[in-house]
């Protein structure tokens, strides 16, 4: 029989089971103690989701319990916390991670259906919380998304750094809503913070090991230990995973979609004195992917208007003698002759310090980042030799410094002011190659001096960018009474962004340029993208800021209205740009409305927030599209007006010690109010401009549904008193999405669902335990996105579910 303290407050039964086993609130849950006689209510609500200080004491009555009890499963005193928070935002935690064996944002998502994550390779990657943050997969180099994405308080702005695996993660908070009066940089659509085990002072040693289909083979490895007794701490770890992909080649045999990550960190724990701690943080992973493959999905011919569609992809490929593979619903084969792959790294080094200094706590984050990508890409997505390889590298420098400090002013208001930097330099070369078909794809004949004028031939690009943001934010919590909260926050926002374009033509390396005049190897070339070269500059300065009023009805319910304005700088398009764009993306500005209601029942056992809302983004940054020299541009622009409104729903419930059950659901409209100077759809007939005006914003699913259960049980029922079970899993599901910029009506994607589950076995007296899992248990083969190729006019492509997934992990812990 193993010994628990509990509080106080008992509740006889199975129902007053509570945190960690215990009946009652643990020390870490009690309220604050504010002013005037009977008055009890939670912490200030600044929004950093501390504890309170002035704890009320509890009696501690010892109790004993059974050894059903010793995989008790608890709701974490981070999620716990957030209920007080008068803002909507949910958390996955260290506990639902393992049993999820989830080590990386991508696999998190389907616990957080108000989080929308659309990936076509790690770098035209777009994260979406409540519909906004990028319409869109255009690359953005040149700007920032409006979704914040933090590890362990380190700004992320490139959305394929958050893609790699982290070794030791142990959370995941989600924040929805305009952010940036605390900390950070200013968002319009909400933040998403990452963090990682820190080093403790306790010697440990810990590992695990798994293997299943799809070759698919995973390990971690880590070790934390003291060096200096209570003043100095060391934890390093690594994580690996990898499987060999599910999208058949048929051409180049093999499968893609597979990928191999590696990723490792090291860290050092400082506390000198009680009221200092430094904690330094180096971190280093590596990616590297047979991605990104897309399968064929429709070809069309013709427009709505039974217009011919020229350059159709049948067109191009009886031009070259091929023929291309049958569209399919769910294309789980491809037929490329060129290598599709790519590399990743992703490497920094940080260092927050904490310090308590007289009532006032002063925290300073300051961080260093290098993110390297380099891939290669089957241009034409067929089996003709016609662009061999097209890419865009980037090599991504980043400093960022952040300072902090936070206190209260007697018992009347708490506080933050702080200051945000970044500095940030953005390189990225390009290369189109074009192979021994190319003058045949493009139309321009079968001749040997064409041939030996285009098959080699490539033009190099090169874009640059350097960023330098400012910002200096204040926030404060006003306690007018003992129920009531009063929050203001604001931020000022100076940001600058000078870059640059190129594109140089690249002649074969055996041309013979005695076969075509040089006037006429030169207007070949135009045909597939002109020489050109541009410079651009964009600065600007804003202003956001919230004002929050909370009240508690009770000690366990509170109410909450929140405005908040949020924007993001504008930013520089670095692409080969349609004739009319801009280089310039201007800034995107927001005014959201919130409504909520937070409660704590039974003990801490079950968690209800609610909350309605609407946002009216203003000069929304979007992805456009448009032809240049007979190839379909994505770029960056901005559409007048977006209007969302919505209501979520989310529910943590542990109604047993052995038991834990989480329940979100999201409701999500958002729709173009304003956006006439949109490109349109290859089946609509159109000349100019075109509106989405009264369109649904794309990647955002009208409904969003995600569960999840826990249990765990002793097995002595079986036979097996000095072990436990666990079984669980998970199920989300969404409606349909559009994956199109232009909003295509052949660009949705059908809702679908998907069931996880995951089982375990672990024996009392060992420091081991044995685990499996199935992902996709019904084995649903779905198309997640499609996308629209760039050298064929009306044809598309569609990425597919990973298929049932299935395989065995073994842990140890010393």
């Amino acid at each position: 029989m193993k010994k628990f303290y509990f509080g106080s407050v008992l509740i006889l039964g199975v129902a007053g089971i509570a945190d960690g086993g215990a009946c009652a609130q643990s020390s870490d849950s009690h309220p604050v103690v504010r002013p005037g006689p009977g008055r009890v209510q939670p912490r200030s609500q600044s929004g950093n989701a501390e504890e309170g200080v002035n704890a009320v004491k509890s009696e501690r009555i010892h109790v004993t319990v059974s050894p059903t009890t010793r995989a008790a499963r608890s709701i974490d005193k981070e999620t716990r916390a957030l209920q007080k928070v008068p803002q909507a935002a949910s958390r996955v935690d260290a506990k639902e991670l393992a049993a999820e064996h989830i080590t990386a944002l991508p696999q998190a998502t389907r616990l957080l259906p108000t989080v929308q994550l659309n990936i076509s390779n790690p770098r035209n990657t777009t994260i979406n919380i409540r519909g906004l943050g990028a319409a869109g997969t255009a690359p953005t180099d040149g700007l920032e998304g409006g979704v914040g994405v933090y590890v362990d308080g380190v700004y992320r702005p490139r959305p394929g750094t958050a893609l790699s695996d982290i070794a030791d993660l142990d959370g995941i908070t989600v924040m929805r809503g305009p952010t940036g009066t605390e900390s950070g940089i200013s968002t319009t659509a909400g933040s998403i913070n990452l963090t990682t085990a820190a080093p403790t002072f306790k010697r440990q040693i810990y590992g695990e090991a798994g293997v299943g289909n799809y070759n698919y083979a995973r390990w971690r490895i880590g070790f934390n230990t003291p060096l200096i007794k209570n003043k100095l701490a060391l934890r390093v770890s690594g994580t690996g995973l990898s499987n060999s992909g599910w999208v058949t080649n048929r051409d180049g045999g093999g499968n893609l979609n597979g990928s191999t990550n590696r990723s490792v960190r090291a860290q050092l724990l400082y506390t000198p004195t009680e009221n200092l701690s430094v904690r330094f943080i180096a971190d280093y992973a590596h990616m590297r992917e047979n991605c990104c493959a897309a399968g064929l999905y429709r070809v069309l011919t013709t427009k709505n208007n039974g217009a011919p569609i020229a350059n159709n992809l049948y067109a191009r490929a009886a031009q070259v003698g091929i023929t291309p593979m049958a569209p399919s619903n769910a294309p789980y084969s491809v037929n490329q002759d060129s290598l599709s792959d790519a590399d990743q790294e992703d490497m920094g080094l940080s260092a927050q310090i904490d310090w308590q200094l007289r009532g006032v706590r002063l925290t300073s984050i300051t961080a260093y980042r290098a993110w390297n990508w380099w891939p290669h890409n089957d241009g034409d997505q067929t089996q003709a030799d016609v662009i061999r390889n097209t890419n865009q590298k980037v090599n991504e420098r980043q400093f960022t410094q952040e300072l902090r400090a936070s206190g209260k002013w007697r018992n009347i208001a708490d506080w933050t002011v702080g200051g945000f930097y970044m500095w940030q330099e953005d390189n990225v070369p390009g290369q189109t190659l074009y192979g021994s078909q190319a003058a045949e794809w493009y139309g321009q004949g079968n001749s040997a001096a064409v041939n030996n004028a285009l098959t080699g031939y490539a033009t190099s690009s090169y874009g640059q960018i350097t960023t330098n943001s400012y910002a200096l934010f204040a926030n404060s919590t006003w306690h007018p009474t003992s129920r009531l909260d009063v929050i203001t926050g604001v931020r000022y926002t100076y940001e600058t962004k000078l870059g640059n374009y190129s594109l140089t033509q690249v002649a074969p390396s055996d041309l013979d340029s005695s076969l075509l005049p040089a006037a006429t190897r030169a207007a070949l070339y135009n045909t597939l993208g002109a020489a050109r070269a541009y410079s651009a500059h964009h600065d600007n300065g804003f202003v956001t800021g919230q004002f929050v009023l909370n009240y508690h009805l009770n000690d366990h319910m509170m109410v909450y209205g929140r405005y908040s304005r949020g924007a993001k700088s504008g930013g520089l398009n670095l692409a080969n740009l349609p004739t009319g764009a801009t280089p310039n993306v201007g800034k995107e500005t927001e005014d959201a409305f919130e409504v909520g209601s937070k409660v704590n029942l039974l003990s801490n056992r079950l968690l209800i927030s609610g909350a309605l809302y609407q946002m009216n983004d203003h000069n929304y940054q979007v992805t456009q599209v448009g032809y240049y020299q007979g190839s379909l541009i994505s770029y960056l622009g901005n559409a007048k007006a977006v209007r969302v409104r919505g209501a979520e729903l989310d529910v943590h419930y542990n109604p047993i010690a052995n038991l834990a059950t989480n329940i979100s659901v999201a409701y999500n409209d958002a729709e173009f109010t304003s956006f006439n100077n949109a490109g349109g759809p290859p089946e609509v007939n159109y000349s100019g401009q075109y509106s989405l005006t009264g369109s649904r914003v794309p990647f955002d699913p009208r409904w969003a549904i995600s569960a999840s259960v826990q249990y765990y049980h002793n097995l002595g029922f079986i036979g097996l008193k000095q072990w436990d079970g666990i079984a669980g899993g998970s199920y989300t599901y969404s409606t349909a999405i559009n994956t199109t910029a232009t909003n295509s009506s052949y660009g949705w994607v059908p809702g679908y669902g998907t069931l996880n589950l995951n089982f375990g076995i672990r024996p009392h007296n060992m420091p081991w335990e044995l685990d499996a899992f199935i992902n996709n248990a019904t084995n649903v083969r779905h198309i997640t996105q499609i996308i629209q190729s760039s050298v064929s006019t009306g044809a598309y492509y569609a990425y597919v579910t990973q298929p049932i997934n299935f395989g065995f992990i073994v842990k140890a812990h010393y």
